[in-house]
């Protein structure tokens, strides 16, 4: 699957992009209301991975505690698992999704950071306390999906729509990477501006 390769080289290109920002300070890797949606489209094939921050799918990042979090966190889940409701596409392309991965928040995120760093605290405690404190703002839960669709028109496929800040109203804006058939592109949809053509 020559797409997979593509993707999976598109979403590295940009972990070490906002890997280089993260050792900057800048904190681009994770920003509320800002999330990342890779593409790329190989024959007949579309493949779209989105991550964003799970204060913005959610609307928590630490684990969901109380029923009332656990029901939250699972419609989140839900909500992943129709991509149709986050994406649209021209309809004589004829794309059907036929394989889609979730990749949830674990559970158990809160307790491995907490784990982790109480370990760096204890190494050198006064040089990583201020460290800890950025982390904490930075080092959140992200959550996101990854879709695959094949498309009986390929040559249709000329743009899509993120429909998806209509249902994730604090998502504000997605920075966007994909491999086209005419190239790389790379752009930032909001909730006015939420077309993206090739």
């Amino acid at each position: 699957m020559k797409a997979v390769t593509l993707l999976l080289a598109a979403a590295a290109f940009g972990a070490h992009a906002n890997h280089d920002e993260h050792e900057s300070h800048s904190h681009g890797a994770h920003e509320h209301g800002h999330g990342h949606l890779n593409l790329v489209v190989d024959g007949n094939q579309l493949m779209i991975e989105l991550q964003a921050p799970a204060a913005d799918l959610v609307g928590f990042e630490h684990a969901a505690k109380s029923d009332e979090e656990k029901a939250q966190y699972a419609k989140a889940v839900a909500r992943l698992q129709q991509p149709d409701a986050l994406f649209r596409f021209d309809p004589a392309a004829g794309c059907k999704l036929t394989q889609q991965e979730l990749q949830a928040a674990k559970e158990d995120h809160d307790h491995d950071h907490d784990h982790d760093h109480d370990h760096d605290h204890d190494k050198a405690a006064s040089d990583k306390h201020e460290d800890h404190h950025d982390h904490d703002e930075a080092g959140h839960a992200d959550m996101g999906a990854m879709y695959t669709y094949t498309c009986a028109t390929p040559a249709k496929l000329t743009g899509l729509e993120a429909t998806l800040f209509s249902v994730y109203p604090s998502l504000e804006k997605l920075s966007v990477q994909g491999i086209l058939p005419t190239g790389q592109t790379a752009g930032e949809l909001t909730p006015s501006a939420n077309k993206l053509s090739w």
